[in-house]
């Protein structure tokens, strides 16, 4: 047996490769981008719900096409009754699930926010969504962590924090920017907390991606727009959005296309991906993401560089991508418990079907014996 072996591959790893693309691509474009687009944050921050908004057209079309299949289906008589009372429920259903898109837009909007604040801060907290995200999802989703979980966590918190160091960002923060790093901190459990909820509105809830990214685009499009109006009135900040779309260019809106762009994609395959794989598999779509920035091969970006790798290797070892196959570490991936499982069905079947030929032997047996006595 070797050391390493792949787990389970499906199609549900698609979205995952789709989203590693964008990813990549969007971090691309905020590393090379000196315009006026990235220094507006909350512009930025607007874009960006509205690339989450713009999922409301797969969403209009699918909800046509559903509309035609049950207009075609005409084999049941009681079918404007049916069609009422389908309504009324979905009417239920809607006003159920709305809470929970509330609170999770809410919650997007916070952590959209705080990175208002701390985009001056250098270290790069990403890495203790790999920590955060499990705790958040077991607690509403009950699913355990085994050992190569833990292994994969403290070796990836401990990767990211040699890539702070040799950059001495962490040192830097800690001196000069305390409480707003501790504000990061903040921002990463918020965000963990926000994709969890998002894997339970659309598994619990029987919210489709497209509509979940329409109503987080829209809602937090307004919050925006209320923050703006209020940053406007009480700030003075109205003559910095002014001046924005006085000194905009060209080369400005190409960039928002862009950005718009990969927004679109790279939220649609992190939503897919958190749907049908869960919320830690989002994180390889991160890491991924990051090599975007160390990509000029400088002394500590490739030193960064290969830190990542690892990152992105243990990630693909906790998401059970790949498996270590020593040490019990592939022992409790799902894909080696249900073969256990299978087994044990396959065994007990096989152990029923003895007992039933036993039993089936021993009334034989008996039949004989009381034949043999008549005789």
């Amino acid at each position: 047996m070797s050391f390493i072996s792949l787990g389970h591959i499906d199609k549900n790893l698609i979205p995952i490769l789709i989203g590693c693309i964008f990813c990549f691509l969007d971090r691309l474009l905020e590393k090379f981008d000196d315009g006026l687009f990235s220094k507006n944050v909350i512009l930025t921050n607007i874009f960006v719900s509205f690339s989450r908004f713009l999922a409301v057209i797969p969403y209009i079309i699918l909800k046509i096409r559903s509309k035609n299949v049950d207009n075609t289906d005409s084999n049941n008589i009681n079918n404007n009754i049916i069609e009422y009372i389908y309504i009324d429920k979905k009417e239920v259903n809607f006003k159920n699930k709305l809470e929970y898109l509330i609170i999770s837009a809410i919650l997007y909007f916070i952590q959209s926010i705080i990175f208002v604040y701390i985009i001056k801060i250098q270290t790069s907290s990403w890495s203790l969504y790999i920590l955060i995200t499990p705790i958040f999802y077991y607690l509403i989703f009950k699913i355990k962590l085994y050992k190569h979980h833990y292994l994969s966590i403290i070796l990836i918190l401990l990767i990211g924090l040699i890539i702070d160091l040799v950059l001495e960002n962490l040192q830097y923060d800690l001196l000069n920017n305390f409480w707003l790093l501790l504000l990061k901190f903040v921002r990463e459990i918020i965000f963990s907390l926000h994709n969890v909820i998002a894997k339970y509105i659309m598994e619990k809830k029987f919210v489709s991606v497209y509509e979940y990214s329409f109503y987080n685009g829209l809602f937090n499009l307004l919050l925006l727009g209320i923050a703006i109006l209020i940053d406007s009135l009480f700030f003075g900040s109205f003559k910095n959005y002014k001046d924005y779309f006085i000194n905009f260019t060209n080369k400005e809106l190409l960039i928002i296309a862009g950005g718009m762009l990969t927004q679109f994609f790279l939220n649609l395959s992190l939503l897919f991906t958190i749907k049908n794989n869960s919320p830690y598999h989002a994180f390889i779509i991160y890491v991924f993401g990051q090599f975007a920035f160390y990509i000029d091969f400088s002394e500590f970006s490739t030193i960064v560089f290969i830190c990542l790798i690892f990152i992105l290797f243990f990630s693909l070892i906790f998401n059970e991508i790949i498996e270590l196959n020593f040490c019990g570490l592939s022992y409790n991936t799902k894909r080696n418990i249900s073969e256990r499982a299978k087994s044990e069905d396959i065994y007990a079947i096989e152990n029923e079907t003895v007992v039933e030929n036993t039993e089936e032997i021993n009334e034989n047996s008996l039949e004989l014996n009381n034949e043999e006595i008549y005789d």
